[in-house]
């Protein structure tokens, strides 16, 4: 029906359409990863006010914690009250929060700021989610696949335009978000309400939301994202510990390994039309391998060789988890369920750092830890594989 939909557009049209979907994927990774380098700036600053040491990470945390609080709701408004006039409300508000601390200096106000960008970013990435299945249908693989190429781009080159802007003031990195600018007038002039589609759902009964569909995917997200996360959040440490050297070469090795993700986006492109259990079998599999590496290195560049193989899987299995929401969700249904997906996949970027803290303690250090999520990983994937794989044959053979 997406197919349809599109049909009597031109191909520059449905391209900027895609564009301008993709660009709005980058805006979380905007909100966070552009003020890693301000931190220290940003303790120096404020490092005096009271509760600093608790309010001062708030600024670059708030954000992800409060689009996993809203992106049902974000969600829910869309299918509500329709795509177009939501997601261009989320972009809009997103640059008015965002540039907040460029005029004031009220630490309690920042983070006010930063809990509403976190709000706008889940109007942003639940939307533009939903749309990518609404106007592309069967094609969508290719414009996924073009997310997690454009995210890991873009999260290499903020981290260096916020070293830049950090060295200039505490205030410079949050410039970057004007950024979003064009991103709005993009969104004004072709985003358009999908409204074949809408219509004829509503001359149908509407049916209920499919919450068995909704739990499935919700909880196979979140689980991938709590083993995704761990090389992201820990490969740091590790590569330091084995001599990398300065946080500059560090960050110079993962910028270079994070090239793998984009290979994995492009690796998932070629294997699309696989079922979800053996793509998420093959990316788990890569995941896995790449962090028993990383915990069994003794150098850097052993490290950095097993986070080229998990960034490899990363590629892979986000446009994979999902192309599989938008397949499985009804399109009456779809932005509060996409909504789900993306409160499951940041909630496990916060539930990682406790679990391998706990593994940490218990297994006697952090590489340890990363073992053990590795093998997990791979017995995750073996399981994935073999059960839904059966499943799909099970379904083809009652047909």
């Amino acid at each position: 029906m997406a197919a349809t939909y599109l049909q009597g557009e031109t191909a520059n049209r449905q391209t900027a359409k895609g564009v301008t979907l993709v660009f709005a994927q980058v805006l979380p990774v905007m909100a966070i990863v552009a003020l890693f380098p301000a931190i220290p700036k940003l303790f120096e600053q404020f490092g005096s006010s009271p509760n600093a040491g608790l309010l001062v990470p708030m600024i670059v945390t708030m954000p992800s914690l409060c689009a996993a609080l809203f992106a049902p709701a974000a969600g829910w408004v869309a299918d509500r009250f329709g795509r177009r006039p939501a997601f261009i409300f989320g972009i809009a508000l997103y640059i008015l929060a965002g540039i907040v601390p460029l005029f004031v200096d009220d630490l309690g106000i920042i983070v006010a700021s930063r809990a509403v960008l976190g709000l706008a970013d889940a109007f942003a990435i639940t939307i533009s989610s939903a749309l990518i299945g609404d106007y592309f249908g069967e094609q969508r693989y290719r414009w996924v696949a073009w997310t997690g190429a454009a995210t890991s781009i873009a999260g290499t080159a903020l981290i260096a335009a916020g070293g830049i802007l950090a060295d200039i003031s505490w205030r410079g990195p949050f410039a970057i978000y004007l950024l979003a600018v064009p991103l709005l007038i993009m969104a004004v002039a072709y985003i358009d309400e999908p409204v074949t589609q809408k219509a004829a759902a509503q001359t149908s009964k509407p049916a209920g939301f499919p919450w068995r569909a909704a739990a499935i995917i919700g909880s196979v997200t979140l689980i991938t994202s709590v083993v995704y996360y761990v090389e992201p959040l820990n490969i740091a440490t590790v590569l330091a510990d084995k001599g990398a050297g300065s946080s500059t070469n560090v960050g110079l090795i993962q910028a270079a390994t994070s090239l793998a993700y984009i290979a994995g986006a492009f690796l998932y492109r070629r294997l699309h039309e696989q079922s979800i259990g053996v793509l998420l079998g093959i990316a788990g599999a890569l995941i896995g391998a790449g962090m028993i590496v990383i915990g069994l290195s003794d150098s850097y560049q052993t490290a950095a060789a097993g986070a080229t193989i998990q960034q490899l899987g990363g590629g892979m299995i986000i446009p994979a988890l999902l192309a599989w929401g938008q397949a499985k969700l009804p399109f009456d249904q779809r932005g509060r369920g996409m909504g789900i997906w993306a409160t499951a996949f940041f909630a496990g970027a916060f539930v990682c750092p406790p679990i391998v803290s706990a593994l940490a303690a218990t297994a006697g250090g952090l590489q340890p830890a990363i073992i053990i999520m590795g093998v997990s990983a791979l017995v995750l994937a073996a399981a994935v594989f073999l059960f839904m794989g059966r499943a799909r044959n099970a379904a083809a053979a009652a047909q």
